[in-house]
């Protein structure tokens, strides 16, 4: 949906503009969440019967890394979000037009992490915990967070955010207007229906009967996060290119870097990694997007090729860095803050390359148990 792409791209300047404060108060402000709203991003995979647009993954892929050319932050938390709703889709309908009372729009934060407790009690359990980084939590509703059953085995409970309170902990380098605080909640009664196995939501046995939520989550889930890592890479090569003729390279006589060979090759290596990015991206898509159930080996794989297409990203972005200069540290200057965020974002466990290829490594050579589920 080429015209989808083009709203969330016109967003851009928005978000350029209330980038600065958004970094300063450590949330996105009104303005950037209301044009975000207004462009349809936040409901990119709620049900059409709930008012979503259920939409394929390579449009929410495009569109997303628009958002991040503007500022990463936001297209995280748009991201963090619709991941949300991806997963919203996988309980019952009676539950997900619960949640979605107020309509598409509204936001669901996800922490799947069991940082908790859970006692079974009549009709449901109750839950005592903590829940880190919640990004996006202070513009959600609603929040899934997970908690033990037993042994190896988790749940996700649908929690309305009015039942949590949310504490002040996000102080961070980057991705600071993400909000990624810490959601605390305290003896919080689930009723069965808000209550889903996690091993169901990924194996594909679950309630929701949208189209969009019968694809495999992870591999789906997964092809998403690329996307705010894609479109800030791709906006600080534009950066550095624009600015190739206006600068020097220091301590040479080349008055504009586009003469020199070594700063050429250095664009064209950084472009080459977001090419790859970009491809593994669409490829993940298509195997996500093309299938109701995926076997395991090829489920490893996209998360691998996840993991890896978020490595050539941040490789990449070094890469400009250093061939653009020292200033690109400088508060003033747009990389400052693309490479703070991507610093930032490098760091989350779901698309660690290291931890990807060990799980692709042992569904490439039949070694059980994996280290995780979330395959």
């Amino acid at each position: 949906m080429r015209e989808f792409v083009e709203a969330a791209a016109k967003v851009r300047p928005v978000l350029e503009r209330n980038q600065a404060a958004g970094d300063r108060d450590r949330r996105l402000t009104d303005e950037a969440m209301a044009a975000m709203r207004d462009a349809g991003v936040f409901r990119m995979f709620v049900s059409r019967a709930l008012g979503g647009l259920e939409l394929d993954l390579h449009t929410a892929v495009a569109a997303t890394a628009e958002l991040a050319k503007g500022d990463p932050s936001a297209a995280w938390v748009v991201m963090i979000l619709n991941q949300g709703d991806l997963l919203t889709g996988r309980f019952s309908e009676d539950v997900q037009r619960e949640i979605y009372a107020d309509g598409p729009d509204t936001h669901v934060c996800t922490v799947l992490t069991p940082r908790s407790t859970a006692q079974r009690v009549d009709g449901g359990w109750r839950l005592n915990g903590e829940w880190f980084p919640a990004s996006g939590c202070l513009h959600a509703t609603w929040a899934l967070v997970g908690f033990p059953l037993a042994e190896a085995d988790s749940a996700v409970a649908a929690v309305p955010l009015s039942e949590l309170r949310i504490k002040d902990t996000w102080f961070t380098t980057g991705m600071r207007a993400t909000g990624s605080n810490l959601m605390v909640g305290e003896d919080v009664f689930v009723p069965d229906e808000r209550v889903l196995r996690l091993a169901d939501a990924i194996s594909g046995t679950v309630a929701g009967t949208a189209p969009r939520h019968r694809t495999p989550l992870l591999p789906t889930v997964l092809s998403y996060m690329i996307s705010p890592y894609l479109g800030t890479a791709q906006a600080a090569l534009e950066h550095v290119v624009a600015q190739a003729d206006k600068r020097p390279v220091s301590f040479t006589s080349y008055q504009r870097q586009s003469d020199s060979p070594v700063f050429q090759v250095a664009l064209a290596e950084a472009a080459a990694k977001i090419d790859v990015a970009g491809l593994l991206a669409r490829s993940c898509a298509d195997t996500a997007d093309g299938a109701s159930s995926l076997d395991y080996l090829t489920r490893a794989r996209v998360r691998l090729h996840a993991a890896h297409a978020v490595r050539q990203c941040g490789e990449a972005l070094d890469g400009l860095v250093a061939a653009h200069g020292a200033s690109a540290v400088s508060e003033s200057s747009p990389l400052n803050v693309y490479l703070r965020d991507m610093q930032t974002a490098l760091r989350h466990a779901m698309i660690s390359p290291a931890m990807s290829m060990e799980v692709f490594g042992r569904a490439l050579l039949g070694v059980e148990p994996n280290i995780t589920p979330l395959i």
